[in-house]
């Protein structure tokens, strides 16, 4: 009997079973990315969300829509915690790369800073400059997005 049939037979299938794993684990790999990359998204998406939507009711209180029972700072603070910006921060924390949570810290606190001038019966004039300050960390923190998200280039400036 000759080995060289079996021999070739089992190299063959050795080929082909290492083949497959090959194709298995790049696939694995791809989809981990991916699966990555959504959640990231989805945070992202949550965090930019949550920051205008913040602001968004913070302006509502300037402008003297919030409950005659509540102060005008504990109405600052209500909309600012309504909107979760803390909750979205934390996921940027978790998920995102270094540059992306810096930019996100900068301006979460710059919101907060905005809360501050706002609770204390501070009208648009006088918080202008810190509004100012807010649309910064959010130009940068979308730039910092897109660059992790590989869109090309960055945002065009949007104001607020």
């Amino acid at each position: 009997m000759s080995w060289i049939p079996v021999l070739a037979t089992a190299l063959g299938a050795v080929i082909g079973l290492g083949s497959g794993l090959l194709i298995d684990q790049a696939r694995s790999s791809r989809d981990t990315t991916q699966r990555w990359l959504m959640a990231r998204r989805d945070a992202y998406d949550a965090c930019l969300s949550s920051l205008h939507d913040a602001n968004e009711a913070m302006r509502a209180v300037s402008l003297g829509q919030y409950s005659p029972d509540l102060t005008r700072a504990a109405a600052a603070r209500a909309a600012f915690q309504a909107a979760g910006v803390t909750q979205a921060r934390e996921q940027i924390i978790l998920l995102a790369p270094e540059t992306v949570i810096i930019a996100a810290d900068e301006a979460f606190r710059s919101l907060r800073t905005l809360r501050d001038h706002i609770g204390q019966g501070e009208g648009l004039a006088e918080y202008e400059p810190v509004l100012d300050e807010y649309a910064r960390h959010l130009q940068a923190l979308r730039d910092a997005v897109r660059h992790d998200l590989g869109v090309k280039g960055s945002t065009p400036p949007i104001p607020l």
